[in-house]
């Protein structure tokens, strides 16, 4: 079988592929923004994912790809693009809850009270997911790499894990990533995980 893994674009085509992915890099921050009524996370990442002018389009996002089928998932924000993108994502939020839309952003401000905005200087990287039946085949660090050359200009990357993901705080520090600050979830306890911000200077990712 042919294991050779590459790395592309997005297109909107993936949705089907990538929402499920995107989903697993945080499924409790997910849910618990985005769970409203008889709406579900998949509702606002599905339709999307598919349009431009948001933080989870397919345009901000990468793909690793084996034999033709999606295996990994990442995307990257920069300031202050990313400030742009966050207005469209509001503007998703409207679209897809209409009325109580207050509601799924006042979550979506707790949240990102955790997982802030990308600092200046620095390239963020986010939705790091791999398939299950791809796993231990090197493609999260493949992907993280890749975003590294892909945008040679920034010097720090930067994301934020999960406390309790440990097979992916060691699959970063592996690659020189450090902790730089802890935050915590101000919102109802035990709902969402604490975090961890890491960051690693470019020309020592290993």
């Amino acid at each position: 079988m042919n294991q050779e893994i590459k790395i592309r674009p997005a297109k909107p085509q993936d949705v089907a592929a990538c929402v499920p992915l995107i989903h697993s890099s945080g499924p409790a921050a997910w849910d618990f923004v985005f769970s409203q009524g008889q709406k579900t996370p998949f509702d606002f990442l599905n339709t999307s994912f598919v349009k431009r002018g948001n933080t989870i389009s397919y345009g901000n996002h990468f793909v690793a790809e084996i034999g033709g089928e999606v295996a990994g998932t990442i995307l990257s924000y920069r300031r202050p693009s990313f400030l742009l993108l966050n207005g469209g994502t509001a503007l998703r939020i409207v679209s897809v809850y209409g009325f109580s839309a207050p509601r799924v952003i006042a979550r979506g401000l707790i949240t990102e009270a955790m997982i802030q905005p990308p600092k200046s200087g620095r390239l963020y990287l986010g939705h790091i997911a791999v398939s299950e039946k791809r796993r231990g085949l090197g493609i999260g660090k493949k992907l993280i790499r890749f975003m590294k050359n892909q945008f040679p200009e920034y010097s720090v990357l930067s994301l934020d894990v999960s406390q309790k993901n440990e097979p992916a705080i060691s699959l970063y520090k592996g690659l020189g990533f450090r902790v730089v600050e802890e935050r915590n979830f101000t919102g109802p306890k035990g709902i969402v995980p604490d975090h961890y911000h890491m960051e690693v200077a470019s020309d020592w990712l290993g």
